[in-house]
């Protein structure tokens, strides 16, 4: 399967130097999802099978952007990672379907507010309402079981949800084997851009 994947570029030089990346958790920033995010590991798991040794969380690449099965345009992608000429590689890698878990980058964000997913404004009323009748363990059980939804990447679009026009994909390790092209690209955001 062809992905891409958004990743600074000492990491790109990295992989050249010892053959592969994983995850490092000490770099993830957003401690705050850990829940969430061991939840996709525990997903992962069961759907694509066993990290190996010393893995703890996925790479995430791209499988589709607005609706499309095409490399990210960096024009965009420029502005959305990094600061201020900090440099990123765009690297389009091949990674065996048996090895990829795709999931709805929309609904992940769901997933990220912790909240549920729904596909109409009446579902949302109704789930939210059962949601609450429950015992915290069950509301746990209903709200993992929930969250599965995420892996439904079949394209819909109606006044209350969007899904299957930006699609994710993770998988365990990037190989140097699995890198087919590589675009350089410099960070133009500034830091003072979005604060007051």
């Amino acid at each position: 399967m062809t992905l891409w994947t958004i990743q600074p570029e000492e990491l790109y030089h990295s992989i050249f130097e010892t053959g592969q990346y994983v995850c490092d958790p000490k770099q993830i920033l957003m401690s705050e999802f850990t829940e969430m995010y061991d939840w996709l590991v525990m997903q992962m798991r069961e759907r694509i099978g066993e990290p190996p040794n010393g893995v703890i969380y996925p790479v995430w690449a791209w499988h589709t952007q607005r609706s499309k099965r095409q490399k990210p345009d960096l024009r965009s992608e420029r502005w959305s990672n990094g600061y201020d000429g900090e440099k990123f590689v765009c690297l389009e890698i091949e990674v065996p379907d048996e090895q990829v878990l795709l999931s709805d980058f929309d609904l992940w964000s769901i997933v990220l507010l912790n909240d549920l997913i729904t596909e109409t404004e009446e579902e949302d009323e109704e789930l939210d309402k059962m949601y609450k009748s429950l015992a915290p363990k069950r509301q746990l059980e209903m709200k993992y079981e929930n969250w599965k939804r995420v892996f439904d990447v079949t394209p819909l679009n109606n006044s209350w949800m969007r899904r299957g026009s930006w699609i994710q994909a993770t998988f365990w390790t990037l190989k140097k084997e699995m890198i087919k092209e590589v675009r350089f690209f410099n960070a133009v955001r500034h830091k003072g851009l979005y604060t007051k």
